[in-house]
This record gives structure tokens, sequence and C-alpha cells, in this order.
């Protein structure tokens, strides 16, 4: 099944409106006790920040908006094919697809869709010498992986043989006071999580008092996660982690800057809790090679899962299991396929299991009874009117 083509697919999207602001993430301040230099999301400090510190431009009136499909053309029968862009300018998208097209599309075309570590490997290398980042290579991967699919009627995760049906899922908590966290840990255990993962970065002595404080009231059985997002030193890491370890904590997740190696090494050597790493420097570009010298040396105990792509999200899973350590989040497709992602990390709520005729063989998310699975039928969806597409389109390049 050769890829023959690239073909983009321009047409008007939903009126919506622009605006910039910062109430949304707010700005940054030390981390307390302020002697470590560190700076964090001053939100998860203090909460929000009074109006006069948020910078923002009022929403514009609606304005037109557009959206690009990506098709690669294949001689197969079936295509690969997945959202591209949308923006407020359609001679900007246009341009956007111009060049992916001129940039990636010599790349794949008159490959077979089916060789896809051949086309990743491609990509991969593209990173570097025509300085592409990870997008192309997330985006072709996953679409291909689609095809495949559509193609053998099976989801992913079957496709990649799969582990398991379902995983134990959990969710983060937030809230401007530790007893806001601890409301809404109370909540995330009613709608039947079996656990929750805090965002503070209230220094060791704030956070050490939001941690008994979510164990005392959440018991003894409900899983409890800290992620600080690189806002201790490693001594503080250390001092933390104790009072997890007493508070029978499940891990801390980023610590430290991912890029302080020795310093991952130091704490995992000095804690009981497994340290987790390896999400920011993941998602500027490296994994799955860039974990193999944090594992190596001993430096964390579960790698967080950035991989590029799907490929490259197995590739890390299975250099992990070979160190007899877990990984953590990514695809759920892949988290299915292994056995030692320990938990399922849910964003956006609760999702309840489709009706049956609404199922296919691409898969839909569940979220429910305290587990993630995957719902799918062996049935393909109906593929799109190509032809219906391009008169409707503003541009098909």
């Amino acid at each position: 099944m050769l890829i023959k083509e690239l073909k983009f697919y321009i047409a008007e999207g939903a009126p919506a409106t622009r605006q910039a602001t910062n109430r949304d993430r707010g700005t940054m301040m030390k981390v307390p006790p302020g002697l470590s230099g560190l700076f964090t999301h001053a939100e998860g400090v203090r909460g929000r920040a009074p109006d006069d510190e948020y910078c923002e431009f009022p929403p514009e009136p609606e304005a037109p908006t557009y959206d690009a499909t990506l098709r690669l053309v294949t001689d197969g029968g079936l295509d690969a094919y997945a959202p591209f862009g949308t923006g407020f300018s359609c001679s900007e998208l246009e341009w956007e697809c111009k060049d992916f097209k001129a940039r990636i599309g010599p790349l794949i075309v008159g490959i077979d869709a089916f060789d896809r570590e051949h086309i990743w490997q491609k990509l991969w290398y593209a990173q570097r010498f025509f300085y592409t980042g990870r997008r192309p290579i997330d985006l072709i991967d996953r679409m291909l992986w689609d095809l495949a699919s559509r193609h053998a009627n099976l989801p992913i995760y079957k496709l990649l043989g799969a582990c398991r049906e379902e995983i134990p899922a959990y969710r983060n908590i937030g809230g401007n006071t530790i007893d806001d966290l601890v409301a809404d840990g109370l909540r995330a255990r009613a709608e039947g999580y079996v656990g929750c993962k805090d965002h503070s970065y209230r220094g060791v002595k704030g956070n050490a008092e939001m941690a008994r404080a979510l164990r005392a009231a959440l018991g003894d059985d409900f899983k409890l996660m800290h992620d600080p997002v690189e806002s201790y030193t490693c001594l503080e890491a250390i001092k933390i982690g104790r009072v997890l370890e007493e508070c029978n904590y499940e891990w801390i997740e980023e610590p430290l800057q991912d890029y302080d190696l020795m310093g991952l090494k130091k704490l995992s050597d000095a804690l009981d809790l497994p340290v987790m790493a390896l999400e920011w420097i993941g998602a500027v570009g490296g994994e799955p090679f860039n974990a193999s010298a944090f594992l190596a040396l001993q430096a964390i105990d579960i790698v967080r899962q950035r991989g590029h792509g799907i490929t490259g999200s197995i590739k890390l899973s299975q250099m992990v299991e070979g160190f007899g350590l877990q990984v953590h989040g990514g695809d759920p497709h892949v988290a299915l396929a292994v056995g030692h992602d320990p938990l399922h990390e849910t964003v956006g709520g609760l999702k309840p299991r489709p009706p049956e005729e609404e199922l296919d063989c691409l898969g839909t998310l569940v979220v429910e009874n305290g587990a993630m699975s995957i719902a799918w039928a062996p049935r393909r969806p109906q593929e799109p009117d190509w032809d219906q597409r391009a008169r409707g389109a503003l541009a098909v390049i």
C-alpha cells in the first residue's frame, strides 16, 4: 500500500473569537522559602493572583476560522488522514500546508504505508537535518497506525499485542489552598478513581503539610502521587520524599529539572519512594533514546512516557522494561499493550462507555469505575468522501 501523495483540504471552520491573556496560567514566583533561586508556577503556591497582576487583551468580535485536513493518499483503497491545523487566516494555513508538503512529502511518498519503522526512522533524522521538531513524526506515525487499525479492523492496542483490557485510573486535583486540594481529592475518590495527584509548588514545608492532610482525609487505601514540576533542589526533594514515604505515596514526579542527571541519581539512591522523571526532556524531543543514560545510571525508577509517536512510545516502553522498571503516561493504546505502566492519568474527567452502535475498530477511550479501557467494535468507521471534501474546500493542496 504505497503512499502516493500528500493532499491538504482547507475548509471554513466555526467562527471564533481571539484573545490574549495570562489569566489561565498566571505568572511565576520563587519557590518558598525562596532560598533555592528556583522559579515555579505562582498559582501552585499562593492561588490566583490579584486582578491587577494579569495581562490580557479582551476578545475580538467573532471571526471566520479555517481547518486543514491532511490526507496520505495510497494505492490500496484506504488512505491515512488526520486534522492538520486551524487558524484565522486561510492564506497562512495554506502556506503551512505547502511548507509541510514540500519538506515532509518527499521523505515518505513512494514508501509502503505499513513500513512504519522505515518512515519513523526517516522522520527521526529529519528532526536533525531539517529542524522539523517532533510534530511530523508524531502526526505521521499516528496516522499510519490509524490506517493499520482500519485495515486490520482492530484497535491499535490489539495490533501492538494487547497485554490487558483495562488499567486503574487516577486524576489530578487542584485548588488554591490545601483545604481546596483535600476537597478535590475527596471528590476524586467519590467519582471512583483509585487515586489522585497534586501539582503543588509550596516548598517542602507547605507540601509536607499538604501530603499529611491528603492522607488523613483520603485514607490509607487511596493512591497519592506528588508532582512538584521541577520545584525542588536535590536536598529539598530528599526531605519531602521522606515525608511522602511516611504518607505511603506511590511516587514523586519531576522533582528536579530533567537535565539534572546526577541530582536525580542522588535522589533515587536516598529514597525508597519511586522517582519519576523525563516528562519535559522527552516532550522537547529525544525520547526514546535520551532515557537510556538515566536508566543505565539507575537515576530514576519510573520513566514518563514521551516517545515520538506510537512507534517511539513502544520503543521506550520496551527499553524501560528491559531494565525492570516502570513507564507511565502517553497514548492509552500503548499503555494497554504493555504491563509495566501502573496507572492511567485521566485528563478531561470521566468518560462513560458509548452505545455499541457508536463504536468502531479505532476504539473510544473509556474512564469509569476507577479504570481506563478502550471500547471498540470490529467494524470500520465510514471513510471520508474525498470528492465531496474537494468540492466543499476553499483550497486543495
